[in-house]
């Protein structure tokens, strides 16, 4: 079974990310991006045993628009091994929350800051 990867941003920041083999998933804020994680998230295959598991592997999302979705949303988007949803810096540059929500993840994981 081979998992997918999406890119989910505005179209003009992800659209080069199809030469990649990612699918694109273009959307204009915050409310779009949520919606399609969901989607993204809920989407299952078959795999060669016959048991059903998540088609994406990886959401990467442009930061501002993952910034824009609220705090318990993120906590249910990541329930669950995958996908794994990484925040990635769009046209605009990084805003410094691909790197703040990782701190906060490996803190919850072990109960310590080792990132610094």
């Amino acid at each position: 079974m081979m998992y997918r990867i999406a890119m989910i941003g505005p179209r003009d920041t992800i659209a080069g990310f199809t030469l990649l083999g990612a699918e694109v998933v273009p959307v204009e804020d915050g409310t779009q991006a949520l919606e399609a994680l969901i989607r993204l998230k809920r989407t299952m295959q078959t795999d060669e045993h016959g048991i059903e598991r998540n088609a994406y592997a990886i959401l990467f999302v442009t930061e501002d628009l993952l910034q824009s979705i609220g705090a318990d949303d993120l906590r249910k988007l990541a329930r669950g091994a995958l996908p794994a949803i990484i925040p990635l810096p769009s046209h605009r540059g990084a805003t410094g929350f691909g790197p703040e929500r990782l701190r906060t993840i490996v803190e919850r994981a072990i109960g310590s800051n080792i990132l610094g």
